[in-house]
């Protein structure tokens, strides 16, 4: 059983911003991800301060991945099938024929901190014991959000936080992106013992 200090389902805009912040800080980071993020079908963002051209949805993940590559993150395509939660040590569960990584992983995957950032997959966070309502910031209203957290992202639950739409927000990537790197930087000053800053 491998274990990391965070593990972040979802690798869309909120969580890759976790992702970077936790890896910049030194905490062993995992991001399990189906490939499926939203943002990918964009074809260009142009509200994203600083970048003025605009970037398709595909280039900003490839981006965004080598960024938290090169600080040490790792990744893993998957699909999650149930999460063990209620224990000090967070237990991740992925669909074994659905696993394509170049490390070796066992399944299940522990971890002390546990960053949910999906869009869509509500069934595995009804299963963890979390109540959804709709999103109304978005306008489709498919997509839900995790009831009782707010910006911070923190649950009811210790070490387990919520990234991006899920902590009713509205769908601008901005916002997810901050929001998710708040989350980072929440849990990498907690597991330091000192507020973690990066100014370089």
């Amino acid at each position: 059983m491998r274990h990391v200090d965070v593990l972040i389902v979802g690798g869309g805009v909120a969580g890759l911003s976790c992702a970077l912040f936790t890896s910049k800080a030194g905490l062993s980071t995992l991001v399990i991800d189906n490939e499926d993020s939203q943002i990918s079908d964009v074809k260009q963002i142009w509200n994203f301060p600083g970048i003025v051209e605009g970037i398709s949805g595909e280039e900003w993940l490839s981006a965004a991945r080598h960024q938290v590559q090169k600080y040490g993150g790792q990744f893993l395509t998957g699909q999650v099938t149930s999460l063990d939660v209620h224990s000090p040590i967070k237990k991740v569960f992925l669909e074994p024929n659905k696993i394509s990584t170049n490390y070796e992983w066992e399944n299940p995957i522990t971890t002390t901190y546990l960053v949910l950032s999906v869009n869509l997959g509500y069934q595995l966070l009804e299963d963890a014991g979390f109540s959804l309502a709709v999103n109304e910031h978005v306008p489709s209203r498919k997509i839900r959000y995790v009831e009782g957290v707010q910006y911070n992202g923190r649950t009811h639950i210790t070490n387990v936080y919520i990234a991006g739409l899920l902590a009713h927000l509205p769908s601008q990537t901005v916002i997810a992106s901050g929001q998710g790197a708040f989350v980072g930087i929440q849990i990498a000053s907690q597991h330091l013992g000192k507020a973690f800053m990066w100014h370089d």
